[in-house]
C-alpha cells in the first residue's frame, strides 16, 4: 500500500493533505487492531467460560484507565516536545527528551506496579463490583498493573517514534503484540481452568513482545531521536517541560475514569448482563475511537510546523485533521450503530437482554462519536499550541464535575439506563462547545506570541 509506505514523515514540506493521511493512517489501524485484539479477549472468554468471567474483564476497565491510562497520558507530552524540537532541528534538546522520558517511563511503571497490587480490592469495592465476578476482577486487575513497567515503556517509546514522522512500525508492534496475545489467549484458557487469570497473563505477554519491538527500535534507527544505553542520561529540566506539556493530559485521563466511577457503580447495580452488554459496546466504542488518532496527527503536524515556524501549514494542518476526523468519525458511527446487534452477538452470544442495553448504550457513545473525535483535535491543538492546561480545566467542568451534577441531580429523578447513558454524549457536546469558543482565542495568542519572539 503505498500510503503505508511512507515512514519519519515531514510536516514541515510537502503536499500536507496526503502526508496527514500517510501519518494518520497506521495510527488508526494501531488503534483498530488493537481495539480488535482486545475483543478477542472478551469474544474468548465467552466462548470458553462464561458470562461472569467476561463481566470480571469488563469490571477493571475503568480501574485500568485510572491506574495506568493516567500515566500514560505524559507520553503526549514527549510527543509534542519532540515535535517542536525536531521541527527547530534542535538536535542536543531531541536527545535529553528522548532520553528522560524513557527513564522516567520505567520508573513510573514500577511504582505503578506497586501501589496498583496493594489497591486492587480497594477500587473494586469503589465501584461497587458485583460479587459473582470480584474474585476474577481482582486476579485480572492485579496481574495486569504487574506489566505497568512495559506498558509505559512502549507507549512513551511509540510517542519518540511517532515524533519523528513514523507512525507506521507502532503498528506492526501492537499487530505483533496483538497475534501473541490471541494465540496465547486460546492456549492458556485450553490449559488453565482460571480463565480470567489465563486471559490477563496473554495480555501481559503482548505488553512484553510490543515493549521489546519498540526498544530494540530506539536502539537502532538513524537519527537524533536514537538511544544510546551508554550515554542516556536524565535531565531534570526537559522532564519539566514534558510534564508541563504532558500532565495536562494525564489529569484528563485520570478525570475520564473518575467521572466513571459512579457510572460504572451504576451500571454493575443493574446485574452481569447490563455489565456485559455494557462491555461489548466499549469494546465497539474503542473501535470507533480509533478516529481520535486525528488528534494525535495534528498534535505532530502542529508542533514540528510551530517548531520550523510556518504559520501557514499550522493553520492548515488544524482544519485539515478537523475535517477528516469529523467526516470518518460520522461513517464509523453510522456503520457501526446500525449493524450494532451483530457486533454486540459476537461479543456476548445470544443474551438478548445484554444486547439492548449495549445497543442503547451505543446510541449514546457510538453514534454520536464525532463529537468525540472534534474535541480530541481541538485539545490536541491546544496542547501543541503550549495550551494544554486548557483541556484540562475544560475536563473538570463539563467531564468530571458535570458528570457528577448529573448523577446527583437528572439520574436520581429519572433512573433509566437510557438516562444514565445520556450523560456521556450531553457532557461530550459541552465541552465541544467550550472548545470551540476557545480555540480561536488561543489560536491569535499563541500566534501572537511567536511573532513577537521572532522579533
Amino acid at each position: 500500500m503505498k500510503l503505508l509506505g511512507a515512514r519519519n514523515i515531514d510536516a514541515t514540506e510537502g503536499p500536507l493533505i496526503s502526508k496527514i493521511i500517510a501519518y494518520v493512517i497506521p495510527l488508526m489501524l494501531s488503534s483498530l487492531i488493537q481495539q480488535l485484539f482486545n475483543a478477542v479477549d472478551v469474544i474468548v472468554l465467552g466462548n470458553m467460560a462464561d458470562n461472569a468471567a467476561v463481566a470480571s474483564v469488563n469490571a477493571t476497565g475503568t480501574i485500568v484507565a485510572l491506574i495506568v491510562n493516567t500515566f500514560i497520558g505524559i507520553a503526549v507530552g514527549t510527543r509534542i516536545v519532540l515535535a517542536r524540537n525536531i521541527g527547530m532541528k534542535n538536535e542536543e534538546q531531541i536527545r535529553r527528551v528522548t532520553d528522560s522520558s524513557l527513564i522516567f517511563s520505567v520508573v513510573m511503571g514500577i511504582l505503578i506496579s506497586a501501589l496498583g497490587y496493594i489497591f486492587a480490592p480497594w477500587f473494586l469495592d469503589l465501584t461497587g463490583c458485583p460479587e459473582a465476578c470480584y474474585d476474577g476482577a481482582l486476579t485480572y486487575i492485579r496481574i495486569y498493573v504487574l506489566s505497568s513497567p512495559v506498558i509505559l515503556l512502549y507507549n512513551f517509546g511509540s510517542s519518540v517514534i511517532t515524533a519523528d514522522g513514523d507512525s507506521q512500525r507502532p503498528m506492526y508492534y501492537i499487530l505483533a503484540g496483538g497475534a501473541t496475545n490471541v494465540v496465547l489467549n486460546i492456549i492458556l484458557c485450553l490449559i488453565l481452568p482460571q480463565k480470567v487469570a489465563a486471559v490477563a497473563i496473554a495480555t501481559v505477554a503482548s505488553q512484553v513482545v510490543g515493549a521489546f519491538l519498540v526498544s530494540r527500535r530506539l536502539v537502532t534507527m538513524e537519527g537524533h531521536c536514537r538511544v544510546s544505553m551508554r550515554r542516556m542520561r536524565f535531565d531534570w529540566r526537559s522532564m519539566g517541560t514534558v510534564l508541563a506539556t504532558g500532565i495536562p493530559t494525564a489529569l484528563i485521563n485520570a478525570i475520564f475514569p473518575l467521572s466513571n466511577l459512579q457510572i460504572q457503580s451504576a451500571i454493575n447495580s443493574y446485574g452481569v448482563s447490563a455489565m456485559a452488554g455494557s462491555g461489548a459496546s466499549a469494546t465497539i466504542e474503542g473501535i470507533t475511537y480509533s478516529c481520535s488518532q486525528f488528534g494525535v496527527t495534528s498534535s505532530v503536524f502542529i508542533g514540528q510546523n510551530l517548531g520550523a515556524r510556518k504559520l501557514d501549514r499550522v493553520r492548515k494542518s488544524f482544519w485539515s485533521c478537523m475535517g477528516l476526523g469529523v467526516g470518518m468519525s460520522l461513517v464509523f458511527g453510522a456503520f457501526f450503530y446500525f449493524t450494532g446487534r451483530f457486533w454486540l452477538g459476537l461479543v456476548v452470544g445470544s443474551d438478548e437482554v445484554a444486547i439492548e442495553y449495549g445497543l442503547i448504550k451505543m446510541a449514546c457513545l457510538v453514534l454520536p462519536v464525532f463529537v468525540n473525535t472534534a474535541n480530541g483535535v481541538f485539545e490536541s491543538s491546544l496542547q501543541a499550541r503550549g495550551y494544554a492546561f486548557l483541556g484540562s480545566v475544560n475536563a473538570i467542568v463539563f467531564i468530571l464535575l458535570f458528570r457528577v451534577v448529573w448523577m446527583q441531580l437528572v439520574y436520581t429523578v429519572y433512573p433509566t439506563w437510557t438516562c444514565l447513558m445520556l450523560c456521556f454524549i450531553v457532557s461530550w457536546s459541552m465541552r465541544c462547545v467550550c472548545n470551540f469558543i476557545m480555540y480561536p482565542i488561543v489560536k491569535r495568542k499563541s500566534e501572537k506570541h511567536l511573532l513577537a519572539a521572532e522579533k
